[in-house]
């Protein structure tokens, strides 16, 4: 049976070293990532999935603000809630215990678990579920995925929880 470790190298694509990374600050760059995860340049829906995917490989939070930085430039972009959404789900078992993998709207998979956990935020006056992503993005937990882990739930002193990675991860 295959490890949590191994599942994850397994699913990650290969990660940028940003925290090596030192570019100069060049800006503002008219892109724009709404509430529904959908991406535009300069007002205009970028509807091609692999450019998306491009950018989103380079994208990261520093001090609160989203960039796309590369070796030689560091280019802000407005981002008005999370710049992912997790759309849906499904258990994988490991040596490890069972694990949600979680997929997101770029259809990118990540692993529920100590590295990559739920957190609860304010969205639109409701407390809603994110997961924290590696270089400081994040998902926000869509309401159908929300709902099937209501159902799953379980519930002690704390609240309503699901396991994956063998830890508790509250729902609210």
């Amino acid at each position: 049976m295959i490890s949590l470790n191994e599942l994850s190298k397994q699913l990650s694509e290969p990660s940028k070293p940003f925290e090596q990374w030192q570019p100069a600050h060049c800006g503002q760059l008219p892109l724009l990532i709404d509430e529904q995860g959908k991406w535009f340049y300069a007002g205009s829906e970028i509807t091609r999935q692999a450019m998306i995917k491009l950018f989103a490989s380079v994208l990261c939070r520093e001090d609160g603000q989203f960039y796309l930085k590369t070796p030689v430039e560091k280019i802000a972009i407005e981002v008005k809630d999370a710049p992912f959404i997790i759309v849906s789900w499904h258990r994988e078992s490991t040596s490890d215990g069972d694990v949600i993998c979680c997929i997101d709207n770029l259809q990118r998979t990540w692993l529920l678990s100590h590295a990559e956990p739920l957190y609860i935020n304010d969205y639109k006056g409701g407390a809603v579920p994110y997961m924290q992503l590696p270089h400081g993005c994040f998902a926000r937990i869509a309401r159908n995925v929300f709902y099937q882990w209501a159902e799953i739930a379980e519930a002690d002193e704390l609240g309503y929880f699901i396991t994956s990675a063998n830890e508790r991860f509250y729902l609210g």
